[in-house]
């Protein structure tokens, strides 16, 4: 059987997504980090009205003149009072964030400008334009515009942007998903180390990258090499059904690979060869009367890692409404020659400066079983199937930031 391109099979995912997880309004800090599902307009204009860039004085720029002129001070707007009317000839003292009184056209900085007892002697007009040191009202956002659109990841720029606009409450959706680690074999961490065991790194991986992506609510289940025990887990679990179930390893041919034979049971599966490295085997289905999303990752971590941000990531912003579903990568110059292979492979790689320029360099040990190489990374190297190339030359790239953001 040939192996399916990456392309191809993140096209298939996507071609299947569809909304997932119910809409809940959050206020703004419990929002922090999810995906709005409507779009958040301007509840109010921002500013509300012409205002102060800085401390200093308010003026018509026509009453300046050439530097030596005084002018008296017949206002004083601190931020937070109505603007007031400017009267010809005069000048308002005025303060950061004020509102630029009815009259005046131009603000100048305190610094530029001598005081006097009930006077001021502004710069001469050649020194100041008209507008200068003014925000316009509705600089930022005018009442009943859209500032965030559906499907924006709610970070602290965006809930400062609702704050702004009169927003409380944002509208999300919060996916619930369910983590599967199969195995007699695992440890939780902590645990005593033990002959024959290893502990369960891959769980607490697939947790954090959901948590990192947005989608914190998270289960994690560990079911035992006991048939008739993961049958009832997955019963149980079924019966008030999550919105995705992940899991990694235990979905392949082996003897002791129940968690396969109880997912066919209570669904369908397909069982994917895919032209990726690290990783090949790959499981996506559907369970349960809900039809619940499955995805069965490969078992080394590293694969674990580059099949979420390559496959499954894409597949859960595509079902929030999320464009585009990845990056655009950066195309930087390796520092390493790639050898042509049959699967395209996801180096871990970090950006250095050589000479004033910025090059990709290659950790020594791409072993798939390997998560120190991927915490030493700050991205991964794509090279194609079958592409080979000489140190210097350039590969697409992707920073993690990128990849989680």
């Amino acid at each position: 059987m040939p192996l399916m391109p990456v392309d191809e099979a993140r096209a298939r995912l996507l071609d299947t997504a569809r909304p997932l997880g119910e809409v809940t309004r959050l206020p703004l800090a419990e929002a922090r980090g999810g995906w709005l599902a409507e779009p958040v307009a301007a509840r109010v204009t921002v500013p509300p009205h012409d205002n102060a860039a800085v401390d200093g004085i308010a003026v018509r720029h026509a009453d300046l003149g050439d530097g030596t002129r005084s002018l008296p001070v017949t206002l004083r707007v601190p931020a937070g009072d109505p603007p007031g009317e400017l009267a010809p000839g005069g000048a308002a003292r005025i303060f950061t964030g004020a509102p630029v009184p009815a009259g005046a056209d131009t603000v100048l900085m305190q610094e530029d400008c001598e005081f006097g007892d009930g006077t001021v002697t502004p710069p001469p007009a050649t020194q100041a334009r008209p507008g200068q040191n003014i925000r316009p009202a509705g600089q930022d956002a005018r009442q009943g515009d859209t500032v965030l659109a559906a499907g924006t990841r709610v970070s602290a720029r965006a809930i400062g942007l609702a704050a702004s606009v009169g927003v409380s409450e944002l509208a999300v959706r919060r996916p619930r998903v369910v983590v599967l680690s199969s195995g007699d074999e695992l440890l939780p961490p902590g645990a005593p180390p033990a002959p024959g065991k290893i502990y369960n790194s891959n769980g607490p991986l697939m947790e954090s990258l959901l948590a990192d992506s947005g989608f914190p609510d998270v289960t994690a289940l560990w079911l035992p090499d006991d048939r008739a025990r993961t049958r009832e887990a997955l019963d149980q679990l079924l019966a008030d059904p999550p919105d995705l179930v992940m899991a990694s390893g235990g979905v392949s041919v082996g003897e002791e690979d129940h968690l396969r034979a109880v997912l066919e049971e209570r669904g369908e599966l397909d069982f994917w060869r895919l032209a990726i490295k690290p990783g090949k085997p790959f499981t996506f289905g559907r369970l349960g009367d809900a039809g619940v999303p499955f995805f069965g990752l490969p078992g080394n971590p590293s694969a674990v890692l580059v099949c979420y941000l390559m496959l499954v990531l894409p597949y859960l912003r595509r079902c929030l409404g999320v464009e585009p579903v990845l990056p655009a990568p950066q195309r930087l110059p390796a520092e390493f020659a790639v050898k042509p292979g049959p699967r395209q492979e996801y180096l871990r790689v970090r950006r250095v400066s050589r000479d004033g320029a910025v090059v990709l360099e290659k950790h020594p040990n791409q072993s798939s079983g390997m998560l120190s190489s991927a915490v030493w990374a700050d991205g991964l190297a794509v090279a194609p199937v079958d592409h080979g190339q000489a140190a210097g030359e350039p590969l697409d790239y992707y920073s993690f930031a990128d990849l989680l953001a």
